[in-house]
């Protein structure tokens, strides 16, 4: 195969990659989502990975002269074409939490509701515990663990709050 072929066909798979990557959220995740060995960049979002694919498409079509780095280049992009493409249509099957985040102050509201209710949940059994706990020891270990829980209860309502007033903040603006 010709190099003119090769960057022809390396073309039409980087358009067909845009496309795909349009009708996908491109929310910013939580990590890095390649490896640095594939990727340079750092970002979190497709559309960054995207860039340094155009980006190495744009050096494969100048350095043409160079038949050793333009092999070794086309190899790196058909990998990074064929990582960004996976990534793309396993977005569906993604849980929650690795999802995109598109925006992170909701987020991390929805987390902290999350923990405070678990915590309620938690006091309200060691509660009921503590109540037909018979001995003496067992309510005292039982009062040591309502105390800790209301503690940590204390410490996500105040970043709850945290939350709303920075967002409320961010509203005001």
């Amino acid at each position: 195969m010709s190099a003119i072929a090769i960057q022809q066909r390396l073309q039409q798979l980087l358009i067909a990659l845009r496309q795909e990557l349009a009708c996908h959220s491109d929310g910013v995740c939580r990590l890095p989502r390649f490896d640095t060995q594939l990727f340079r960049t750092k970002g979190t979002r497709l559309a960054d990975y995207l860039l340094e694919v155009e980006q190495n498409f744009a050096r494969l079509c100048d350095s043409s002269h160079d038949l050793a780095r333009s092999a070794w280049l086309a190899e790196r992009l058909v990998d990074q074409i064929a990582a960004l493409q996976r990534e793309a249509s396993t977005q569906q099957l993604r849980t929650r939490r690795e999802q995109p985040v598109r925006n992170p102050r909701a987020a991390k509201y929805q987390e902290y509701r999350e923990f405070e209710r678990r915590l309620l949940a938690m006091i309200d059994q060691r509660e009921q515990r503590l109540a037909l706990a018979e001995t003496l020891a067992v309510q005292h270990q039982l009062k040591q663990d309502l105390e800790t829980l209301e503690q940590r209860l204390a410490r996500c309502r105040q970043a709850i709050r945290s939350v709303e007033w920075a967002s409320s903040l961010r509203g005001s603006e």
